[in-house]
């Protein structure tokens, strides 16, 4: 038994501090979860009925979720699911290991039915709020010392509009909730010197890159970002542990995932242009993007004009700091004291990397290209060429961002009077969530044809399903509501579908669509069953020159179902 006052700390004390530390960690999940709720409770009664974002990328998503609950073949990375008869590697695709692993095995419990498997999709994405925002809690913590200013920099980094956007959009993109994790365990196994904290930073490396393989590249960016500045703040190279340590991080993530790395850069080396389509310079953070009102904002409609410039998307575009973030920034700068000053230039030269490998090729003020960026030099690198969407680099931007902002409420709490530094942090945090809530929370509504019911319950097996329009190469968004269609409604092999890099040549880039005859015989050889055409619907579904005449097919294979929705069409 421990004396008391011998300064070794007893048993009691140590389950006492477990016991606070285990409260103030649900505590903050569960204030993070009602900020989530808060934000997007317009979502909430629609959760296990309809997708959460436009229809895009999110019903690729829920394929995933689909595939790995449900259909998996029984080589996970290939599939004749899509692609259809001669599938496709799935090795680039866009899985979020991590989440649909944990969907698949909590569907054995409580199920696979449609409406449960759309719940856990949705839940899935709006976890990462209040797991980011811990873990952002307890890194901005390490750094400034405050509780209050560990608050506030866990939301900011969490609910920062790029997530709230990829939410919308991209499951791995949105999948931000181990990089702080990361960062902090990295920190403090440099810090401390310790192999165990070393190991979690090797753990949540390997997470990260599983969420989205981007951050792969990301977190390494900030390896040899910490080291370099470190180097240049203490005028010396890294020996010892110092260099140890990154180099065990890197060669110990890269380790756990070379079960996947290796299919991915031997597939890149031996690949073509597939690997690198639409490049790294179309999707970049723009300057003026900085500080424009994103498309969800509240007042995005003063930011519409400058957006209508920007390259790429609206979503991949989203690079908004917040005025108020920017504000306190100017506040810390003038007010902080020397001692603060190593942590807001660490904070700034953090921001100002990151930005840059947010910009791509060239620095983008406008649309207009401007400067040469050093992403020129990676874009010619083999497999860096691949991370072909640079503007997503601006999560870490958010994370020093966060840092800095919650230094500068740390300084307000510790300096100013007890009523004014309440006052002023709740009137702080009040205006950060008004500039970052998102105004408009779209959803996809699920329903199925009873055309394609019809196909499901097709007794035949081993048959594919031909889905047009669609042309050569497949239409994108249209190539994504076929996979929807498929996971929720008929479950049947298509010829379509989009695994972000469709790098096979399969039937539907040879298929006949000039003479109707002669493709009723390469379907019919290839037990492709039916045609589903489907009626234009908004921007989706317009008939294209590349698919042939709709009035051929027509009058050459037989109508088996017709609506307002679409035409099924019996191939043999």
């Amino acid at each position: 038994m421990s004396r008391v006052g011998s300064g070794e700390p007893s048993k009691g004390s140590k389950a006492v501090r477990l016991g606070r530390d285990l409260v103030l960690l649900l505590g903050i999940l569960a204030v993070f979860a009602f900020v989530t709720l808060v934000f997007f409770w317009q979502w909430i009664p629609y959760l296990d009925s309809a997708l959460i974002g436009p229809p895009e990328d999110n019903m690729q998503d829920f394929w995933n979720t689909w595939y790995a609950s449900v259909a998996r073949d029984s080589d996970f990375f290939f599939t004749e699911l899509l692609r259809f008869p001669e599938g496709t590697p799935l090795y680039y695709h866009s899985f979020t290991y991590p989440k649909v692993l944990a969907i698949a095995m909590l569907s054995k419990v409580v199920g696979t039915d449609l409406s449960t498997l759309i719940l856990l999709q949705n839940l899935s994405l709006l976890v990462s709020f209040p797991v980011a925002a811990l873990g952002a809690f307890y890194l901005v913590r390490h750094f400034t010392g405050g509780v209050a200013g560990a608050w506030i920099g866990g939301f900011v980094f969490a609910f920062n509009p790029s997530h709230v956007q990829h939410v919308l959009h991209h499951a791995h993109v949105s999948s931000i909730e181990f990089i702080p994790f990361f960062v902090l365990s990295y920190l403090l196994a440099l810090e401390r010197r310790s192999a165990l904290w070393l190991g979690l930073a090797i753990a949540f490396y390997a997470l990260s890159a599983l969420s989205s393989w981007y951050h792969l590249f990301y977190l390494a960016y900030f390896i040899g970002f910490h080291a370099l500045y470190t180097s240049i703040h203490e005028r010396a190279f890294p020996r010892g542990w110092e260099l140890l340590a990154p180099v065990a991080c890197g060669v110990g993530a890269a380790v756990l995932l070379s079960p996947l790395l290796v299919p991915m850069v031997t597939a890149a080396a031996g690949g073509g242009s597939e690997y690198t389509a639409l490049g790294t310079d179309r999707f970049v953070a723009d300057v003026a993007a900085y500080v424009a009102f994103p498309p969800v904002h509240l007042l995005a409609a003063l930011g519409e004009p400058i957006y209508r410039n920007l390259s790429g998307n609206a979503w991949e575009a989203t690079v908004y700091l917040g005025l108020v973030n920017i504000g306190v920034m100017g506040w810390l700068f003038l007010r902080s004291q020397t001692k603060d000053r190593a942590l807001l230039s660490y904070v700034f030269w953090g921001m100002v990397v990151f930005c840059v490998f947010a910009s791509g090729e060239t620095l983008r003020v406008l649309g207009h290209r401007t400067l040469p960026m050093p992403g020129a030099l990676l874009a010619q690198l083999p497999f860096f060429e691949n991370v072909r969407t640079p503007s997503r680099a601006i999560l870490f931007v958010y994370l020093f961002l966060a840092i800095g902002v919650g230094q500068a409420a740390t300084l307000a709490w510790r300096e100013h009077s007890r009523l004014l530094r309440r006052s002023g942090l709740v009137a702080l945090a009040v205006l950060m969530a008004l500039d970052f809530y998102p105004a408009r929370a779209e959803m996809t509504p699920v329903s199925c044809s009873r055309g394609l019911t019809m196909i499901g319950d097709d007794p035949e097996g081993g048959f594919g399903v031909l889905n047009l329009p669609s042309g050569r190469p497949a239409a994108y968004n249209e190539s994504n509501v076929y996979m929807f269609q498929q996971a929720t409604c008929h479950g049947r092999p298509i010829l379509q579908g989009n695994t972000s890099r469709n790098v096979v040549v399969s039937l539907r880039d040879r298929l006949e669509v000039n003479d109707v005859e002669a493709q009723r015989r390469q379907l019919s050889g290839a037990r492709v069953k039916y045609i589903v055409i489907n009626h234009p619907a908004g921007e989706l579904f317009s008939w294209r020159p590349e698919d042939g005449l709709q009035d051929e097919y027509l009058r050459t294979y037989p109508v088996v179902y017709n609506d307002s929705e679409m035409t099924v069409l019996r191939v043999y």
